[in-house]
């Protein structure tokens, strides 16, 4: 009985390598076919985590893709994590709009600051 336990753990571990790795390769193939189906006007999510438009995908090897507009960077198509869907698009997105809040009451003039060098005047004025 001792003799098969050890054959038995080692058919179970092969078994569940060999799942394992069918799995990451299903989701390898998934991922490839979402990167070769992405064409002109997706919403996408890059690796990096910045969200754009595709603009020009005509390059099996590249996309150009504009994170704001009229700028417009080329990414490597692996780069592609998700293709964002239309109607979450249209919810976050360019084309929505918030309303404007008025911040008039939380700041004036003297709240302000200056970035300017301080002039010899003002040197002097701090010693005192």
């Amino acid at each position: 009985m001792d003799t098969l336990l050890f054959p038995l753990l080692l058919a179970l571990l092969a078994g569940f390598m060999f799942l394992s790795m069918r799995k990451q390769k299903k989701r390898a193939t998934e991922m490839q076919e979402m990167q070769a189906s992405v064409s002109t006007g997706t919403r996408i999510q890059l690796t990096s985590g910045l969200f754009g438009t595709v603009i020009d995908a005509a390059s099996s090897d590249f996309v150009d893709v504009e994170i704001a507009t009229g700028v417009v960077t080329r990414w490597n198509r692996l780069a592609i994590m998700r293709v964002i869907p239309t109607d979450e698009a249209a919810a976050t997105y360019p084309g929505h709009t918030e309303p404007e809040a008025d911040y008039s009451d939380y700041a004036d003039d003297s709240d302000s600051v200056s970035l300017d060098k301080p002039s010899s005047d003002d040197a002097r004025d701090t010693d005192k």
